[in-house]
């Protein structure tokens, strides 16, 4: 299940955190670039949820890294995110090109109050 070779990462994984699960992220993966994908970005304290599309426009803005090794590098990521499920969704990058890419979904639902309507993490 965890040889598909890309991963979407919209929160704490992208480039520019630097704590240890992003920097492991960088060893062990290419960076395609920066890519969008179907969701809601919620506010869960200080880090970000995904949840499914309510509307075609909800989109979520990230980053799309090709893994050298999938499973070693999911096995850890999928301890970390603990109170995520991994699932495969298109993931689309600037110049167009898509991917199917493994995403965290947040597995509970959150108040409306905490979405963030720009679709992005900062």
């Amino acid at each position: 299940m965890s040889s598909q070779p890309y991963l979407f990462v919209y929160g704490t994984l992208k480039s520019g955190f630097e704590n240890p699960y992003a920097q492991q992220l960088r060893r062990e993966a290419t960076l395609l670039g920066r890519a969008r994908i179907p969701g809601r970005l919620y506010r869960v304290g200080s880090f970000p949820g995904m949840r499914p599309p309510r509307d075609p426009k909800d989109l979520i803005t990230g980053e799309l890294y090709e893994l050298h090794q999938p499973s070693k590098t999911l096995a850890v990521l999928d301890e970390w995110e603990e109170d995520y499920d991994r699932e495969l969704h298109p993931a689309t990058l600037e110049d167009g090109k898509q991917f199917s890419a493994w995403v965290y979904v947040y597995r509970q639902n959150l108040p409306e109050d905490r979405h963030i309507a720009s679709g992005e993490w900062q």
